[in-house]
């Protein structure tokens, strides 16, 4: 059968015509990504984060340079690359900064439903790790061991393990997502001040927990001088039971439990004197300083480290209170004056602060052995010389080395036993080495004899005015202090009942330098 034609042809298309909405099955829309309402935080948070983890590991090899030499894998020496000064202000402020912008992080990354990457839970894990252990190292709680963990955990942390993380993170952008760079560094694009004024709340929270910036000052670490009457009985007969202590943590010190001590400070006042009763553990009772060793063939200075002595040393203990009321004492503590400028011409342990910061420095062989406290004080930062320390004038008296310049035997020897007091050399009863009488002395010495390498006489003048007794008992020091409210002196400060002072205190078990410290600042009131 023969087809037509018509059959033969294709058939003609239809023209496409829209469809009608009315008649026309729904089509699904496709899924527009959710913008990031934080997004220009997060750009913000990509320059905090890296800039303050990069300043927080800086100066933190700088602390780690300079502490202790049993400590520091650069045993004490400051290399010339690293900053030097107040390091330890750079780093809290650093530490402020990071704390706030880890935070942040990690309340905007876990609202985030894309995938997690591991590298970004490690930076996070790293900040979060270097917050905990740093609060732990401002505020060292008991037992000791807690307090070494957390320096390790730091150290760990903040030299080796975050910077590993942040060059990967760095190298992992440039190769994997380059072209995320500029968006993500760009920190004015599409600016949003609300998102800023946020994270403002962040800063002060971390500045409350790490810079003792509270509300209210000294919430928790008021030192209260309770009022009496007049009274000149002994020391140990005043009415200590009636004075509220104040517990102070110490931590990094040489010596004591894992570096660990704790302070228990009482205070009273009748209104012309103040009275201090300071209580802290040490196992050892020390009592000399770098003393000289008959031998067979001379003498001997008993000496370890020269400038750092940590072992045949004298137990000391200081307080320190600023003369004018400094904010950066009050922010900073103890950090703000002590070990500044190291690596700038300056040992570490000098110390500088714009204003005079008044010192009494307990020493338990240059000077307890006459009852006295060495009156000494701070100021800026000098060239050469004490490097910003000073004892306060005086007429006479005091403490000197018991050896003549450049000389390899002492410059003293003690004229009978009595002489020798706590370690030290009476100067009143000290026979110079070059006399007969000397002669006489050392034709009598056997090998081995130890002679003190401090000669002594009590302080007249301002320099005597802290006056003190001590007693070590079942290793505990016992330390008993008075003071006029008003010496008069330019160079100490004036108690005035009613007001709060600010101050900080050490202890030191051995150690010439590295004595165990808070970063915290306190306040004593005196009671009207």
């Amino acid at each position: 059968m023969v087809m037509s034609e018509d059959l033969r042809k294709p058939p003609e298309t239809a023209a496409s015509e829209p469809p009608d909405p009315a008649t026309a099955p729904p089509q699904k829309q496709a899924k527009q990504p959710r913008a990031n309402p934080y997004a220009h935080l997060f750009r913000l948070l990509h320059w905090i984060l890296p800039v303050s983890m990069v300043a927080g590991m800086i100066t933190g090899f700088s602390l780690h340079a300079v502490a202790r030499p049993d400590w520091s894998l650069f045993s004490g020496v400051l290399p010339s690359w690293l900053p030097s000064g107040r390091i330890q202000i750079y780093h809290l402020a650093a530490a402020v900064v990071s704390a706030a912008g880890v935070i942040a992080v990690f309340v905007l990354y876990w609202q985030r439903r894309r995938r997690r990457r591991a590298i970004h839970v490690i930076l996070l894990l790293a900040g979060a790790t270097l917050v905990g252990t740093g609060l732990v190292m401002l505020h060292p709680p008991q037992p000791a061991w807690i307090y070494s963990v957390s320096r390790t955990l730091h150290f760990a942390t903040g030299l080796v393990i975050l910077p590993i993380a942040l060059l990967w993170h760095f190298g992992e952008g440039l190769v994997r997502f380059p072209r995320m760079l500029i968006p993500i560094f760009h920190p004015w694009a599409s600016p949003q001040p609300r998102q800023l004024l946020a994270f403002l709340p962040l800063l002060i929270l971390s500045a409350v927990f790490i810079l003792n910036v509270l509300p209210t000052a000294f919430v928790g670490r008021q030192l209260t001088v309770k009022r009496i009457s007049a009274s000149d009985a002994d020391l140990a007969m005043l009415p200590w039971d009636s004075a509220r202590p104040l517990v102070i943590p110490l931590a990094d010190g040489a010596g004591f439990d894992h570096g660990r001590t704790q302070v228990a400070l009482q205070a009273l006042h009748d209104g012309e004197e103040i009275f201090v009763r300071a209580q802290w553990a040490d196992p050892t009772e020390d009592r000399q300083y770098q003393p000289w060793q008959k031998t067979e063939d001379g003498w001997k200075q008993l000496v370890t480290v020269d400038n750092d002595e940590s072992y045949y040393y004298e137990d000391k203990f200081a307080l320190i209170f600023p003369t004018q009321r400094s904010w950066q004492f009050e922010t900073f503590g103890c950090a703000a004056p002590c070990h500044a400028g190291v690596g700038e011409g300056h040992a570490y342990g000098s110390k500088g602060f714009d204003t005079v910061i008044d010192v009494w420095h307990w020493k338990a062989t240059r000077t307890d052995p006459v009852g006295q406290i060495d009156d000494k004080y701070w100021s800026k930062l000098e060239e050469g010389g004490e490097g910003g320390r000073h004892g306060d004038p005086k007429q006479g008296g005091g403490y000197e080395k018991n050896a003549p310049k450049g000389g390899s035997r002492p410059a003293f020897l003690p004229a009978t036993a009595a002489a020798v007091k706590q370690g030290g050399l009476f100067a009143d009863q000290a026979v110079s080495y070059e006399s007969a009488e000397a002669a006489a002395l050392l034709d009598q010495m056997r090998p081995e004899t130890i002679v003190p390498g401090i000669v002594f006489s009590p302080f007249q003048g301002d320099r005597g005015d802290v006056q003190c007794r001590s007693t070590h008992n079942d290793g505990r020091w016992e330390l008993l202090i008075r003071r006029k409210l008003d010496t008069g002196s330019q160079f100490d400060t004036p108690f005035v009942p009613g007001r709060t002072y600010s101050f900080g205190c050490a202890a030191f078990d051995h150690t010439s330098k590295r004595h165990a410290y808070g970063l915290v600042t306190y306040g004593m009131k005196l009671e009207e």
